[in-house]
């Protein structure tokens, strides 16, 4: 049984580009993190770190989501299972178990 990394459709490897950017995303804001020191009165005083911080919030709102969705339709559509697909269907399943959970227990 050979196990293929790299999806041969389409929308495979936008899922598989997606998905990496969402680790680069979350490695680039796990370093500014700790480069202020979790201080968030230190992006509140410059326009550039506010900046850079709305962008890479909004990258990382975007790109999992969109990967989930798009694996999803390339696994129906063209029944193609790589296994760096796993990366996205992983971040969507814990995305779908955290809505569920404020959805069914409110706080």
């Amino acid at each position: 049984m050979v196990i293929d990394l790299h999806s041969k459709s389409s929308a495979g490897k936008w899922a598989i580009r997606l998905g990496m950017v969402l680790l680069i995303t979350i490695i680039i804001e796990v370093v500014f993190a700790t480069v202020i020191g979790g201080d968030p009165a230190i992006v509140e005083r410059s326009l550039i770190l506010t900046i850079l911080a709305g962008i890479l919030s909004v990258i990382f709102s975007l790109s999992g989501p969109l990967s989930f969705i798009i694996v999803v339709f390339a696994l129906a559509k063209y029944k193609d299972w790589p296994a760096l697909k796993s990366l996205a269907i992983l971040y969507g399943l814990t995305l779908l178990m955290f809505l569920l959970g404020e959805f069914l227990f409110p706080h």
